[in-house]
Parts: structure tokens; C-alpha cells; sequence
């Protein structure tokens, strides 16, 4: 991982302010809080926000009344984070500049450890399985990880359907993603991302596997709902927009919605 170019995509872009507030994240944001909210089982639970950058699950949880520390490796998110914590009034558990690799936590304290971010910018296995390994120390006997990763083919359908693919330079760094899924973009297009790594879904259920996660599940996040067209104009629907999430949840475990859609997520238990 090149930890710098992280962090300046990060700064430069403030991308993670209202993200999950526009376009088709607005569907990875609600998808992921209908997933993380089936594993909140009861009314208080502890949960670590492993590198949540400015705190959107992190403070919508303390908002439920669950006791949640947010870690994050950008200074620039931890900084929004705090002012966010103080100006709402939303004191979190504890709010930290820290690497995945490295949790400044005891281990068994967590019932739930949120990893939706830190595996897309591990580009080696090797500290991607560290990552992963210290999420598992820091779980509780029978917790619960939550892993979001990038799919493998989501330059390929966002570089068609943005017409991305009109630049030679987008082209390359397609045919890498396609290759061994270690994504660079040399350009100075923040619309190609940063340093990242797309998994392909057999991999992060192996390193699940690895890490200590017996039989993880892995389902798509948004599935094939990213792709439809007007999307903004059909989310607005409110009846069009149950009916989509419903779809989606209802073909999340078909490895062919995995497969074309922009994020899955891991999900494993310690026991």
C-alpha cells in the first residue's frame, strides 16, 4: 500500500464527507446498514469502525446507542471525525489515527469489527491478511467481522458505463485490474481512484479462511443495482427504490450479482 497516496487522494478529494450521499453510493450506503443491522442483536453492543474514515457508520450507530470506536489512518478523516463528535454532540467511544494492520485495541473487546475500507487500499496479501488477523484478535468469541472489498470487475463496468475506457490511460489500468487486480492510477484523474485492490470473490473468502473466519459468507453489496440507468431519478422513487433494495437483497448470495456488482462484503464469525 503507498499509505501517502491514500491519504492525498483522500485530502485532496474530501470525498468521504457526503459520499454515501450522492449517486449510486447512496445504494452501498444503505445496503450496508441493512447488512450491518442484521448482526445488531441486541440494543448496546461494542463495535469497531476500522478505518471509517469520517464516521458515517460510526456515528449512525452510536446514534442506535451502540458503543463504537472509529480508527482511521487519514488525518484528514480523523480530524472531520472529531469536529463532527463535538459540534453534533456525539461523543464516540474513542476516535483514533491508527493503522488496520496495527489495532491499538486489547484483544476480545469488540462484538462487531467493521472492515469497510482498510482491504480495498492493502494491496499486498500479506498485509491484508494482517489486517484481517488483527480484526479476528480484537473480536470476541462469537463476534462478528463485516469486510467490505472492491470487486474485481468494477473498472470494467464503471469504465464502460462513464466511458472511461474512451482514455488509453484507463484502458491500462483496466487490463491491470483485470490481471491481478492491484489497481494504480499514474494519471492525474481523481475519477480513476487511487491505490487499491479489486478482489475477485474466491480471494477474500480465502483470506477470510486464512485469517481464522471458518465458512465466511460473501454477498454483493449493491449487486446489479449500480448499473441501472437514471439511477438518480429511479432512487428519488421512494416505492422504485424499496423495490430495487428488495431484488438486491433477494439475489446478494448468487455469485453472478457478486461478480458485476461495485462492492462485496465478507462476513465472518470468531468462534
Amino acid at each position: 500500500m503507498s499509505q501517502q497516496a491514500v491519504q492525498n487522494f483522500y485530502g485532496t478529494t474530501g470525498m468521504e464527507r457526503n459520499r454515501l450521499q450522492v449517486n449510486t453510493f447512496q445504494l452501498e450506503g444503505v445496503r450496508t446498514q441493512e447488512i450491518i443491522q442484521r448482526y445488531l442483536t441486541r440494543s448496546k453492543m461494542v463495535v469497531a469502525d476500522i478505518g471509517g474514515a469520517t464516521g458515517a457508520y460510526a456515528f449512525w450507530l452510536h446514534d442506535m446507542g451502540h458503543n463504537v470506536h472509529l480508527l482511521d489512518v487519514t488525518p484528514l478523516h480523523i480530524e472531520e471525525a472529531k469536529n463532527i463528535a463535538r459540534e453534533e454532540g456525539k461523543p464516540l467511544a474513542s476516535i483514533e489515527l491508527a493503522d488496520a494492520r496495527h489495532l491499538p485495541y486489547e484483544d476480545n473487546m469488540f462484538d462487531i469489527a467493521l472492515l469497510l475500507g482498510p482491504l480495498y487500499h492493502l494491496q499486498s496479501k500479506e498485509d491484508r491478511l494482517q489486517c484481517l488477523r488483527e480484526a479476528f484478535r480484537v473480536l470476541k468469541n462469537g463476534g462478528t467481522l463485516l469486510a467490505a472489498a472492491i470487486t474485481r470487475y468494477a473498472s470494467l463496468f464503471d469504465g464502460f458505463w462513464q466511458k472511461y475506457v474512451d482514455d488509453p490511460a484507463f484502458e491500462a489500468i483496466l487490463k491491470q485490474d483485470l490481471e491481478d487486480g492491484q489497481h494504480q492510477n499514474p494519471t492525474d484523474n481523481l475519477m480513476y481512484f487511487t491505490t487499491a485492490h479489486f478482489h475477485a470473490q474466491a480471494e477474500l473468502d480465502e483470506e477470510c479462511r486464512i485469517a481464522g473466519f471458518n465458512q465466511p459468507a460473501v454477498i454483493a453489496i449493491e449487486g446489479f443495482g449500480w448499473l441501472i440507468p437514471d439511477f438518480n431519478i429511479r432512487w428519488d422513487d421512494e416505492n422504485y427504490r424499496k423495490l430495487l433494495l428488495s431484488y438486491v437483497a433477494k439475489t446478494e448470495r448468487d455469485p453472478a450479482m457478486i461478480g458485476i456488482s461495485a462492492h462485496m462484503m465478507a462476513i465472518g464469525k470468531k468462534e
